[in-house]
């Protein structure tokens, strides 16, 4: 025979969830009447059988009443006999020690409230000393609205950990991408890219939106490259005065997933003079000479990476900006200059460089700075510029100071026009330097020696990095082993004298022209580099890696 179904029997979860917490309440109400009882002179066995019998008409209450009015009876017949006990014992005890009553209940209202605030101070003090701002290259307020969603993402406490562990590394590019169970993490420091511990799945793919939704890019398009870019502040030090770090981001979508590439760029920090980049007091001369000069086009030409940038924003420094009118063109904008006109290129949006270029040239320009020449119509406005009264300052692809000269005339740009034009290429690469602290020095090998231009018995000493112990490099706290810290230029400096202008009017022939440089002074990117290494400052196997 099949059991009555009752309605009163059905367990309902959320009916029998508030069925315990009111047991829950009524055990600790009893317990605390029960101890508390002998110490302010109330009767303890009357107000425990009040509590217990409470407790059992409550029950009842429950077994012969709906729910929906046996829980307000229980609530009334449990903890009825608990407040008629405050009330009495208030009678009898000081204010300080009453319950239930304003002061009582503020007191604590305002412990739950302290608890709060050191958890939540807790774990401030557990996150690193950066802080997102969300917003562009470009400048303005920040994006508040950003920061906001970021911070209640999953993943925040993990990118903030990522990108200041980036940060405290001194990485130029923050590698995110996809595999099959794990996101591999990699950093590019110094020029290379060194590996770092994976993340989960969902940890970086978290991370990869928070980046998104900081620099205002799609997060639900995960296929087609987006490009963006946001702000954060770090302070690496108690009470010092906060750093601004700018991150470039671009994405793409790959087999596994999307791939994520962030560019550090670490603004005022990162802006010196020519004297800071490691030139030889002869071209740092040269070099500041041109730049001085009313008008002209300086070049400076390497591959990504080389650091063409840090020298042309190290050039502008040289120039009183407050007398001259110095206006840049630049994809995208890598740090901010004060008292310049930086103008950033656009080209989904119609702002190309010789659209702008030619805009530029109505605004009364002094100086121009043009972040790369890429196409002809660029390259001829920008030598006309520079024969018409301008100083121009601008980047090309190439491998040398002297290919720099092929690559215009690859571009269809006259040879006259490129003589009357350009008045100095620069070529640079950026080589690694070793560490101070734990380099080693070893006896140098006169026949190199002599390779590098120097007397044996003067150079007998050349340096390398610290060698590795059993697979593992020894630590060292300043460069965590690698045996480098920091990068420096080595560079060549091709200055279009009157020898080499004639030469590009006849017939340009490049050999003929590095000749003539020669004559004047021209030192390849290995000669130059060599110099470093004889002085310790790197190796030859980084110069050979570097100057190729």
């Amino acid at each position: 025979m099949d059991f009555p179904r009752d309605l009163h029997l059905a367990v309902h979860p959320v009916k029998l969830a508030m069925v315990i917490g009111l047991l829950t309440g009524w055990v600790a109400t009893l317990r605390w009447v029960d101890e508390d009882s002998p110490e302010t002179g109330m009767p303890q066995h009357f107000w425990n059988a009040c509590m217990l019998g409470a407790g059992v008409l409550t029950l009842i209450g429950f077994m012969i009443s709906p729910f929906f009015l046996g829980l307000p009876l229980g609530l009334a017949l449990a903890f009825s006999p608990a407040f008629i006990y405050a009330y009495l014992r208030n009678q009898k005890v000081p204010p300080a020690q009453q319950v239930l009553t304003p002061e009582h209940l503020s007191r604590v209202a305002r412990g739950l409230m302290g608890m709060r605030e050191k958890r939540v101070a807790r774990r401030k003090a557990s996150l690193p000393p950066l802080r997102f701002v969300g917003k562009t290259l470009s400048g303005g307020v920040e994006d508040l609205d950003a920061v906001e969603k970021a911070q209640q993402s999953k993943g925040y406490i993990a990118a903030l950990n990522l990108l200041y562990d980036a940060i405290q590394q001194k990485a130029t590019d923050v590698h995110l991408e996809p595999r099959e169970k794990e996101m591999s993490v990699r950093f590019r420091i110094d020029g290379l890219m060194q590996g770092q511990e994976a993340l989960d799945r969902s940890t970086g793919e978290s991370i990869v939106n928070i980046c998104k939704v900081l620099g205002a890019l799609d997060i639900t398009e995960k296929r087609k490259p987006q490009d963006g870019s946001f702000s954060a502040k770090v302070n690496e030090q108690d009470g010092g005065e906060e750093r601004e770090i700018d991150f470039r981001i671009a994405t793409a979508g790959s087999l596994q997933g999307e791939k994520m590439v962030l560019r550090l760029l670490g603004r005022q920090a990162s802006l010196g003079s020519l004297a800071t980049l490691g030139f030889t007091e002869k071209m740092r001369k040269q070099l500041q000479a041109l730049v001085h000069q009313p008008h002209g086009m300086i070049l400076v030409c390497g591959p990504t990476g080389s650091g063409k940038s840090t020298t042309l924003y190290a050039s502008l420094m040289e120039i009183d900006r407050r007398s001259r009118n110095v206006i840049t063109l630049e994809n995208p904008v890598e740090f901010k200059i004060p008292s310049c006109t930086q103008i950033e290129i656009n080209e989904k949006a119609g702002k190309t460089f010789a659209g702008e270029l030619r805009s530029v040239l109505r605004q009364d320009p002094d100086v121009i700075l043009i972040g790369e020449i890429r196409d002809t119509e660029t390259a001829e406005i920008a030598c006309r510029a520079a024969q018409t009264g301008h100083l121009v300052l601008s980047t090309i692809h190439s491998n040398d100071s002297v290919t720099a000269l092929a690559r215009l005339l690859d571009l269809g740009i006259p040879p006259f026009l490129i003589g009357n034009s350009v008045v100095g290429i620069l070529a640079q690469r950026l080589v690694r330097k070793l560490c101070d602290d734990c380099k080693e020095g070893y006896p140098a090998n006169p026949d190199v020696v002599r390779q590098l231009g120097y007397d044996p018995k003067q150079l007998t000493t050349l340096y390398k990095a610290r060698e590795q112990k059993n697979g593992t490099a020894e630590s060292c706290p300043t460069c965590k082993g690698s045996g480098y810290s920091g990068r420096m230029g080595v560079f060549e400096f091709l200055p279009i004298n009157d020898g080499v202008k004639a030469l590009l009017k006849e017939d340009p022939d490049m050999g003929a022209i590095r000749k003539e440089g020669q004559k004047a002074g021209l030192r390849s990117l290995q000669e130059d580099g060599m110099r470093l290494a004889a002085q310790g400052i790197t190796t030859i196997q980084e110069i050979l890696r570097v100057a190729q």
